[in-house]
Order: C-alpha cells, then sequence, then structure tokens
C-alpha cells in the first residue's frame, strides 16, 4: 500500500514536471524611428522545466487585415537571435500561412531549464496614420504561445522631440477580440511602458495602442497584398475566357471619351464672370440667394467638409446656432433653439449633431455618419433646384466603380480614361452654370484689392453675410484682411477664448481653428488604408504583430 502510494505521487510530480513549462517573462522594447520603421527587441525567458527540447519558436505575422478585408504587407528584417551574454542562437527563418517563424536552436543539442532569447528585428509598415494622431497598434506578445506567460511588459519609445502629454496609451489583455484593459501604464518623458497585472494563459496575450502627434514620424504605410486568386492577372485571365473582354478591353474606354464630349460637358451659360459681383447667385425661380453649402458644391461639383463648415458659420450668423471657445482649442457648438424655417440640409444637420442636446463639444464628437447624410441630402437640393441635370456624386460614382473594376482586371486605359473623364462627368445645367459664374465674380470681389471696391466691403453685414462665402472659396483671410482695420464689432454669434479689441483677422483664424475642430470630428476614425485606430474599437489581438510560439 505505501508503495502504491508513493508510486502515485511520483506520477502526479512527473504530470506536473511535464506540464511545468512557461514563459517566466516576455519583455519587449520598441523604437518608433523617425523614418517610419519601428526596431522592435523582444526578450523571452523561457523554462523548459524538466523537458529536454531543442529550443523555442517564435512566430509573427506579416499580413495584417483592415476593416474592410483588405490586406496589407509588413517589410520584417534584420532579424538576429542571441542570449542575454549576447551570444547568437542559431536558427532558421520560413513563411508559413503568412506567418514568419523563426526555429531557434540546436537540433542535435537538447536543453531543459530557463534559458533567455533576445530576438531583434525590424519592422516598416507598423504604424497607422489617422488625421489628427498617428499611432502604433501592435500585438506584442501575440495570442498563440504554447504556454502561459507570467509575467508580459512592453516599452514604447518615441523621438525625443514628442513630449510625455503628448503621449497617449491604451492596452489590452486576454483572447482575440478581448477588451480588458488590466495593465498597469507608466509614461516617462518620451516613453511609455505597460505592464501585465496577471498571468497570461494559453491563447491570452498583451495588445498596445500607443498614440502621438502627426507630422513627427515619416508616412510609411504597409504595402497592399493581393493573392493571386484576386491579382490583375487572374482576373484577366478569366476574363479572356469571355466575349465581354472584347467590349471591356478594346471598345469602353473610347466610349466613355465620346460620352463625355456628347452629354458630360457643361453647358454654356447666358451669363458670364465679371470683375465683381456682391451678392451670392440666386436659385433659377430667383426667390431666393443660395446657402454657402450650395455654391460649394457648384464650385467643384462636392459636398466637403468646406461646404459643411460654411453652413455652420451661416447658421450661427443667422441666429441658430452658437460658437464658443471655452478653452484654447476647446470648441463647443450651441443650439439656440431658434424654430424659423430651415433648408432640409441644415436642419438635418441640426438635429443629427445635437440629437436633443443643447450643446455639443467637438472634441468628444464622432460626426462622420452625420455629416454623410447631410452630404446626400446637399447632393439631391442642388438636383431638385435644378443646378445639376443629375447626382453629381451618383455620376462620378459610376465611373469610380467602373476605374476601380478595371484596375483589378488590368485594363488600365479603361481605369484612366473612367477616372479621368468620370470626374468631369456630372454636369450643370444652363441656370447651374449661370449661378456657378456669378459665385465667381462674388469670389473676385472677396479677393480683390482694388481701391475703388473697398468701400462696398466697408459695412459689418456685408463683412459676416460674405464670409460663409469666402470659407467656400478658401478666402477668408484674404476676405477679414480688408476688414482688418476698421472699427467692427465681434459678431454675437462667435465668443472666443481671448477677449480685447475686436480683430477681422484674428478673428477669422480663430474661427478657422473651431472648423479644424469640427473637420477632426467628421474625421472617420480610420487611416488612410483603412485601418481604424486602436483607440476606437480596439482588442487584444488587434493592430500588427502578434503570432505565438512554442517548444521543439
Amino acid at each position: 500500500m505505501k508503495k502504491a502510494i508513493i508510486g502515485l505521487l511520483l506520477f502526479f510530480l512527473f504530470v506536473f514536471n511535464v506540464n511545468a513549462e512557461e514563459i517566466k517573462d516576455f519583455d519587449s522594447q520598441i523604437n518608433i524611428n523617425k523614418d517610419g520603421t519601428v526596431d522592435i527587441k523582444e526578450t523571452i525567458t523561457y523554462d523548459f522545466g524538466n523537458l529536454f527540447k531543442h529550443g523555442i519558436f517564435r512566430t509573427i505575422p506579416y499580413i495584417k487585415t483592415n476593416k474592410d478585408g483588405k490586406k496589407f504587407q509588413l517589410v520584417f528584417d534584420n532579424f538576429s537571435v542571441t542570449d542575454e551574454s549576447g551570444m547568437p542562437y542559431q536558427y532558421s527563418q520560413t513563411t508559413e500561412n503568412n506567418d514568419l517563424r523563426l526555429k531557434i536552436g540546436d537540433p542535435n543539442r537538447t536543453i531543459s531549464g530557463s534559458h533567455t532569447y533576445i530576438i531583434d528585428y525590424k519592422v516598416s509598415g507598423a504604424l497607422t496614420y489617422f488625421s489628427d494622431h498617428d499611432e502604433l497598434y501592435w500585438n506584442i506578445t501575440g495570442n498563440d504561445w504554447e504556454v502561459p506567460i507570467v509575467r508580459a511588459t512592453s516599452k514604447i519609445i518615441l523621438p525625443p522631440q514628442i513630449k510625455e502629454d503628448e503621449i497617449n496609451g491604451k492596452c489590452y489583455i486576454g483572447e482575440s477580440g478581448s477588451t480588458e484593459t488590466d495593465c498597469e501604464i507608466q509614461k516617462n518623458k518620451n516613453s511609455i511602458k505597460f505592464d501585465t497585472v496577471n498571468e497570461l494563459s494559453i491563447t491570452e496575450g498583451l495588445t498596445v495602442v500607443v498614440g502621438f502627434p502627426i507630422d513627427v514620424i515619416n508616412v510609411l504605410e504597409p504595402k497592399p497584398y493581393t493573392e493571386f486568386k484576386d491579382s490583375l492577372m487572374g482576373k484577366f485571365v478569366m476574363l479572356l475566357m469571355s466575349l465581354i473582354g472584347l467590349i471591356w478591353y478594346g471598345l469602353l474606354p473610347f466610349y466613355i471619351i465620346y460620352r463625355w464630349f456628347k452629354t458630360g460637358r457643361d453647358p454654356k451659360g447666358t451669363v458670364g464672370v465679371t470683375t465683381a459681383w456682391f451678392d451670392p447667385p440666386k436659385t433659377p425661380d430667383n426667390k431666393r440667394s443660395l446657402t454657402p453649402g450650395e455654391v460649394g458644391t457648384l464650385g467643384d461639383e462636392t459636398v466637403d467638409l468646406k461646404d459643411i463648415s460654411a453652413t455652420i458659420i451661416d447658421l450661427a450668423r443667422r441666429g441658430y446656432l452658437k460658437i464658443e471657445e471655452r478653452k484654447k482649442n476647446d470648441f463647443y457648438l450651441i443650439n439656440l433653439g431658434n424654430s424659423k424655417p430651415l433648408f432640409s440640409f441644415e436642419r438635418l444637420l441640426i438635429d443629427k449633431f445635437f440629437k436633443n442636446k443643447t450643446e455639443i463639444r467637438l472634441k468628444d464628437e464622432h460626426l462622420y455618419e452625420e455629416v454623410e447624410e447631410i452630404k446626400k441630402n446637399l447632393y439631391q437640393i442642388v438636383v431638385d433646384e435644378k443646378l445639376f441635370s443629375q447626382n453629381p456624386e451618383t455620376t462620378r460614382t459610376i465611373y469610380y466603380v467602373i476605374a476601380l473594376v478595371a484596375l483589378f482586371t488590368g485594363n488600365l486605359p479603361l481605369a484612366f480614361v473612367s477616372f479621368i473623364f468620370g470626374r468631369a462627368m456630372p454636369k450643370k445645367t444652363v441656370e447651374g452654370v449661370n449661378a456657378f459664374n456669378i459665385s465667381k465674380s462674388l469670389k473676385n470681389f472677396l479677393t480683390s484689392q482694388e481701391r475703388q471696391m473697398k468701400f462696398q466691403a466697408d459695412k459689418q453685414m456685408m463683412f459676416e453675410k460674405l464670409l460663409p462665402y469666402a470659407v467656400v472659396f478658401g478666402v477668408e483671410k484674404v476676405w477679414a484682411k480688408r476688414f482688418e482695420n476698421l472699427n467692427l464689432r465681434q459678431p454675437d454669434w462667435y465668443q472666443g477664448y481671448l477677449s480685447g479689441h475686436f480683430n477681422s483677422y484674428i478673428f477669422v483664424n480663430s474661427l478657422s481653428s473651431s472648423m479644424g475642430s469640427f473637420r477632426s470630428a467628421a474625421t472617420p476614425t480610420r487611416s488612410s488604408s483603412g485601418f481604424s485606430s486602436g483607440f476606437s474599437g480596439g482588442s487584444s489581438g488587434g493592430g500588427g504583430g502578434g503570432g505565438g510560439g512554442g517548444s521543439w
């Protein structure tokens, strides 16, 4: 009986020792370089317990996928693997299933106990660039290790010109998709450190997000990655097997050019451009003046954020909104509750922005979806007012889709023609051309420095009335400069951060800052390559990096 108990104890001890394999410490140091690359040093203290193994393997994905399913390829190079004293390990590097795989150790020698592996490498394309910040969103440990990680730490070092208060950090702990943030974060000068609080089980990992100011690090985006079945060559082969290929590759580019000459050009107007015009253009029925948003849409046939910004200013001027800068560069929009009738896109702006609130802080808002609805409504209005024969955005989109499909099928002439001529395909009506010519005459007046025209601008009412139109033309600072030495009062619809003598030029600069805050709020939290920010909707396992490993 005694021997049986001892044998049972030895069995459980053996099982425990067999399963004692773990990573005691996973420490990552990442240096973000000004050229857009990052240098990564992973120090992995791996305990084999009583097992006899050759070493470890480390896998790292070199493909990352954005929210739209588009794949991008990171570039890894300058690999080295050493122990804690700097002696190199034997290792091999291969690629498997879109992963880089490092197999570290001597196949002719086995080891046990605790060993340290220091893996150094450089990555290009790891950073993500947004309109208001740049970002490293990186899976530090990976979620695919076959053993638990007792402790994981990561230190991110940025260029010295980035200050401590300009660095934002966030971490995610757990299995892939987890939004748990149970880690310690410490900032020091131009660096930020993350430290896990609890042990990471198998399939759990540490992912970090670090945000910092734009225009410090060079833009080095990852390159698009296309598998062969989706490549231009693959689609070209499929199209060659169909008669559609003849039309697609041979005839359609010439037809689009012909269509533009036949139906895409604006007609000649009955009103020409003059040296100066002191009022906005009117609708074809002559019942009202066109709003700044409509004038801006006429100008470039596109509803953009400049048109929406001018609409906000115009609504404030007309007594519907108030713009306040309560702290430096901290802007609020206040709904004054004016019940007078508005155009549909203006009412939509107020309803969608405020959602029954009396005020909004632009820094706290994400207005991209709301702005897109307002844009669609404004496009419809310029069609309803018979300024365009068709919705210009719909017209462009049709040709952009053709260009995109042509690009993916290798039809570069069609892609080029569709994109170039598609941009010019939206067509104004005769009334639209007349209104456009009048708006150009108005712009001439706003920018004119001729002495005989200055007397026309010496009025407070004219300054405020035409300011939104100056915004859509992009000449608001030129317009304000003409009033700089006049005795104007500060508009009651705008409250700046600083008080004192009113200066029109300083006022417009401050107003431009408020519209800059609006554009930031209206910009989607996605980078130019389609990646979402780790600060909004991030999770463990997100971003670049990741992978895992084990022993062999």
